[in-house]
């Protein structure tokens, strides 16, 4: 499934990347073992913390302290400040808490934000995932590949 949607990407001249926290470089570990996908991939900005978010994302600490880092407006402006950055033509960015504990965060294990950049339309996409880590983010992962294949219908 992950090469039919890159090699569709690379056919029509889309380029993507990534900006990830809970998957840890995920994304961008699933479609750079596709042969050919350097035409198209941008990169990968992995912050897992706050600060990098802020710092290399542009993600307000404000909207941070207000909504908190699992959220959709976190995963927006995520979306947003590398879509700046890149200039990619798809911008999918992902924050939440994959456990396998709530941590320092009070958002239950497995909810998630997925947020989305293309062309000039940006939205957020959340999901309510049950398992352990591993599956959370492989699940992420198939997840943003079904949206992917969506859009590019």
């Amino acid at each position: 499934m992950f090469e039919k949607i890159i090699n569709k990407l690379i056919e029509k001249n889309i380029s993507i990347s990534f900006a990830e926290s809970c998957t840890g470089g995920a994304l961008a570990s699933t479609i750079t073992k596709i042969p050919g996908v350097s035409k198209i991939f941008k990169g990968s900005f992995v912050t897992y913390s706050d600060e990098y978010k802020e710092r290399f994302l542009n993600v307000s600490p404000s909207t941070i302290k207000t909504y908190g880092v699992v959220s959709k407006e976190v995963a927006f402006e995520m979306a947003e400040g590398l879509k700046k950055i890149t200039g990619a033509d798809i911008v999918i960015s992902v924050t939440g808490n994959a456990g396998p504990t709530q941590g320092d965060i009070n958002e239950p294990i497995g909810r998630i934000y997925l947020g989305f950049s293309i062309d000039d339309r940006l939205y957020t996409k959340e999901l309510n995932l049950i398992g352990k880590r591993e599956r959370i983010i492989e699940e992420i992962v198939r997840t943003v590949f079904n949206e992917l294949e969506s859009i590019l219908l």
